[in-house]
C-alpha cells in the first residue's frame, strides 16, 4: 500500500519559489556586463579576423592597428544577440573579415585583450550601433 504524504503549503510555496529564484538568478546572470568597464570607454583601430554570428552572443576578432613600439595583438569583442542587431540594422554582412574600422568599446575589467563592443564606425564613415547594454 502507499501511503501518500502531504507536504504543508508554506512549506512547499517556499520551496517552489526559492527554486524560481535561483534559476531567475542564474538566467539573469548571464547577461551581467560586470565584466566590462562601462566607464572607461576605448578607441582602437584594427582589421576584422573573423566573425561569430551566433547565439547567445556575437563576437569579432580583430588585429588591432600596430603602433610604433607596439606589438601586434589580437582582441575578442562581444556584443549582443544577433536579433538585437539586426533589429538595429545590422546585417551579418554589416562587419566581415578584412574590413578595417573603428572600434568604441568597454575594455574587460581583468586587462585582457577584448571588451564589449559598443559602436563600430566604417572606413567609409558609417557607424553601426545597438541599443543593449548588459546589466551589471
Amino acid at each position: 500500500m502507499i501511503t501518500r504524504v502531504r507536504m504543508p503549503r508554506k512549506l512547499f510555496a517556499s520551496l517552489v519559489g526559492g527554486v524560481t529564484l535561483a534559476l531567475a538568478g542564474a538566467a539573469f546572470g548571464h547577461h551581467s556586463g560586470a565584466a566590462y568597464d562601462f566607464n572607461h570607454m576605448a578607441i582602437m583601430e584594427a582589421t576584422v579576423k573573423q566573425v561569430n554570428w551566433t547565439n547567445p552572443h556575437i563576437t569579432f576578432v580583430v588585429e588591432k592597428d600596430v603602433k610604433a613600439g607596439e606589438p601586434a595583438s589580437t582582441w575578442v569583442f562581444e556584443v549582443s544577440s544577433p536579433g538585437v542587431l539586426t533589429r538595429s540594422g545590422w546585417t551579418k554582412r554589416s562587419l566581415q573579415p578584412g574590413d578595417h574600422a573603428t572600434f568604441r568599446y568597454a575594455p574587460l575589467r581583468s586587462g585582457t585583450a577584448g571588451g564589449f563592443l559598443r559602436e563600430v564606425t566604417l572606413a567609409n564613415g558609417q557607424k553601426l550601433t545597438f541599443s543593449f547594454t548588459p546589466s551589471g
